[in-house]
């Protein structure tokens, strides 16, 4: 039997990134990712950012195996205005 559940399953899950981008607005932690967060903006609302990479990577530990189908994921935006 298949079951298929529609559910974020990385929701607040530990999670790491190679490095992470500080400025003077603060620290762009990997765990803003998979906080539940829906803003993009950089200035406006905490969002998981590196620093420059030639090989950017960031990890979720879903802590069981699971057969994932599908990814989401959302660029941010760093315009200036609020999302």
């Amino acid at each position: 039997m298949n079951a298929r559940l529609d559910v974020n399953v990385a929701l607040n899950r530990p999670s790491n990134q190679v490095s992470t981008w500080n400025d003077v607005n603060g620290n762009y932690n990997a765990m803003y990712a998979n906080d539940g967060g829906h803003g993009t903006d950089m200035f406006y609302g905490p969002c998981a950012h590196t620093n420059v990479e030639t090989n950017p990577w960031w990890a979720v530990d879903l802590g069981v195996a699971l057969c994932v189908t599908g990814v989401k994921f959302t660029n941010r935006d760093s315009s200036g205005k609020p999302t």
